[in-house]
């Protein structure tokens, strides 16, 4: 066994639960000095002695009730936790976040998110003390909870460099930025960023000057736009394009697809509701029974979600089995009928001979796939789990009769996970059904052979993500990663996998209504996107990261504070201008009417030998726009340096022609050369 020092040990240190239904777990934090290297462990306290070490199933005598949602029964439960004991070898630390409650997630560089450990004894702050004897820490610039950890010697070189002050600090005679505001306030970071960019221009020249200029046409171009493009301000829109080169620190050679950057309105802050009660629910019912204003009261059931005990009903209304305006007489009318074409369907199946069932390959499939997906369907829930459980049967019987109500769809593997919460709610065969069919008629695209209806859903966000954050949208592109993939299982089954039953069923409830606007799961996805955003881009995920890191933070979502950010960039979108026909029409906002192209006009320039030259008109894909000589000025002045700088790194004669004195159809060749091999 290879010999080890034990450095730092804190008894006491508890998992986290992610739900009421968790057990927190006790363990040890240590960080050991091996042979090999300093390793940082945590392993469960009751796990010390086990001969398998490597999953510890924490299964204790406590006891938790559960109500059911129909009526005030209780349920007891013994709550289990599965518990992987944490191992990490220091040079895998890519960074680690510290919770506002003094909680502690270690994150590795391939993207795995350890669950939060809190100090129930002692300090969160003698364990990175102890850290810092080994690397060097910064806190991030996005993220005040969020630690990167380097090399110590790596991170000593880049000060030494920071410290020659190449690149000189901009403050004013105050000691605060100079241009004063906050559009400047990132500064302190100026000089890490221009020594990447000098960095990656010495391992690829041509790629970096390509990727750079384009970054300063794109700028250029749409800040003349917007009439913010000034003389006096050139210097300081070098100094914000440098920070636009986000990534440039540890950038591969390729091309970085380049968005444009639009102008969107402040994100606005928006509250949630307690759970709509009977009582409340009520009120929107008139004497026979049918419900009223019932707009405003799926706004109401998206603003708060359904009590429990309410929710049976409801789900029956959202999911279309019962009608919003028929009376209590209509509705059993039609529970009756329904029942009955429910069974009826349930017989065709079941009396399929075998003899018959060989001649029928499509019916034979479809019952072998249901089979085997029903017996790994939520099995370590109470109400599924357990062997020979009538819930598991009735889970195959409705799908299987599914196949037959529908059997040009039949069964594709990831309905079974739409079935099992709605069984679990209804707690009744037929009306499962109905509302299992009116899930799937919300959701059949999802299971397209081809899974065009997938792919189209992750172009969607592709789009809106492109609009809300373009910095993350370019981040995304030059990793590779702007397929979104790694979205792919919360879209297929609404985020049922990332979420506890609990916040499942609330979730499934608020999209379900429709408010405030369709696809609004998809709006979902770019708020957890955007709360793992700095995560991911300080820690320079690539895709295979980005999916780990996704994978890993299931269970751990904070359900109530994702929708509120969901539904405020929902309002940020509606209330912007300019915003692509694209994303509004996703979102079921009104397409705006365009602005009438720029004409074109003559500009006279003096100092040269040409008495008159005409702008240059670029075409944006928004419409022709007009760029004066201020703005090319700009353009010519880097171009000329990042020009000059290739050719003394590479030692070949790249031709960079600058933009300075450029016909109009010159300007336009060198921009489509360059964007060619961007844009795909």
């Amino acid at each position: 066994m290879d010999e080890e020092i034990l450095v730092y040990e804190q008894e006491e240190v508890y998992t986290l639960p992610t739900s009421q239904d968790e057990l927190s777990v006790s363990g040890k934090l240590r960080i050991l000095e091996k042979r090999h290297g300093v390793v940082i462990e945590w392993r469960c306290s009751d796990d010390e002695t086990s001969a398998d070490s490597e999953w510890a199933v924490i299964n204790t005598a406590a006891v938790t009730f559960t109500h059911h949602n129909v009526s005030d029964s209780v349920e007891i439960a013994t709550p289990r936790r599965n518990v992987r004991p944490i191992s990490i070898e220091l040079i895998d630390l890519r960074s680690y976040k510290i919770g506002d409650d003094g909680s502690l997630v270690l994150i590795q560089r391939d993207g795995t998110t350890h669950p939060a450990l809190a100090f129930h004894s002692g300090s969160v702050a003698f364990f990175v003390e102890v850290l810092h004897r080994y690397v060097a820490v910064k806190n991030s610039e996005k993220d005040r909870n969020l630690y990167l950890v380097s090399d110590k010697r790596q991170a000593a070189l880049d000060d030494e460099l920071s410290a020659m002050n190449l690149v000189p600090d901009r403050r004013g005679p105050g000691g605060g930025w100079a241009g004063g505001g906050g559009g400047h306030a990132h500064w302190s970071n100026t000089q890490q960023r221009v020594w990447g960019f000098f960095n990656n221009l010495k391992r690829d020249p041509y790629t970096t000057t390509i990727s750079t200029l384009s970054k300063f046409y794109d700028a250029v171009l749409y800040n003349d736009v917007e009439g913010s493009v000034r003389e006096s301000d050139c210097e300081d829109d070098v100094a914000e394009l440098f920070h636009s080169l986000n990534g440039f620190e540890d950038l591969e050679p390729g091309y970085e697809l380049l968005t444009k950057k639009g102008t969107l309105s402040e994100r606005p802050s928006v509250d949630r509701l307690a759970p709509i009660t009977h009582d409340d629910f009520q009120q929107f019912v008139d004497d026979d029974g049918r419900v009223l204003e019932v707009h405003q009261l799926k706004q109401r059931i998206f603003k708060g979600g359904i009590h429990p005990n309410l929710r049976r009903e409801l789900w029956c209304y959202l999911l279309g089995y019962s009608e919003w305006n028929g009376t209590y007489i209509q509705r059993e009318e039609r529970k009756r009928e329904r029942e009955n074409y429910y069974f009826t369907m349930k017989q065709q199946w079941k009396t399929i001979s075998e003899d018959q069932e060989n001649r029928f390959t499509g019916f034979k499939e479809r019952k072998s796939l249901i089979e085997k997906d029903v017996n790994r369907t939520d099995r370590n829930h109470p109400f599924f789990e357990g062997e020979h459980n009538p819930n598991v049967t009735l889970l195959h019987d409705i799908l299987m009769t599914y196949v037959m109500y529908n059997f040009d769809l039949g069964y594709v593997q990831g309905m079974s996970d739409l079935l099992a919460p709605i069984l679990y709610v209804t707690q009744h065969e037929a009306t499962a059904f109905w509302c299992f069919v009116g899930y799937m008629n919300m959701v059949y695209r999802n299971f397209d052979m081809d899974q065009s209806g997938m792919k189209q859903q992750l172009m969607d966000v592709h789009q809106i993500v492109r609009v809300v954050d373009p910095e993350l949208m370019s981040y995304l592109e030059v990793r590779d990663s702007a397929n979104f993939y790694f979205c792919f299982r919360w879209l297929l089954v609404r985020f049922k996998r990332e979420l506890n039953y609990a916040n499942t069923l609330r979730l499934w409830e608020v999209l379900w209504t429709g408010q405030p606007c369709p696809n609004f799961h998809l709006l979902v996805a770019v708020a957890l996107l955007d709360t793992e955003r700095n995560t991911i881009m300080e820690n320079k995920f690539g895709f295979t990261e980005i999916l780990k890191h996704i994978n890993d933070i299931s269970l751990r979502i904070d359900l109530e504070a994702t929708l509120k950010k969901a539904e405020a960039i929902y309002r940020q979108i509606a209330s912007s201008p300019n915003v692509p026909d694209s994303v509004r029409t996703v979102l079921g906002l009104p397409k705006q009417e365009k602005p009438k192209a720029a004409q074109p006009q003559q500009t006279t320039k003096k100092g040269t030998d040409a008495e008159a030259q005409p702008e240059s008109n670029i075409s944006s894909g928004e419409g022709t726009v007009a760029t004066d000589g201020g703005g090319g000025g700009l353009v010519s002045v880097v171009s000329s340096m990042i020009g000059s700088a290739v050719r003394h790194l590479s030692g070949d004669d790249l031709s960079i022609v600058t933009l300075d004195g450029a016909t109009e159809h010159e300007q336009e060749k060198q921009f489509e050369a360059a964007l060619s091999h961007q844009f795909v």
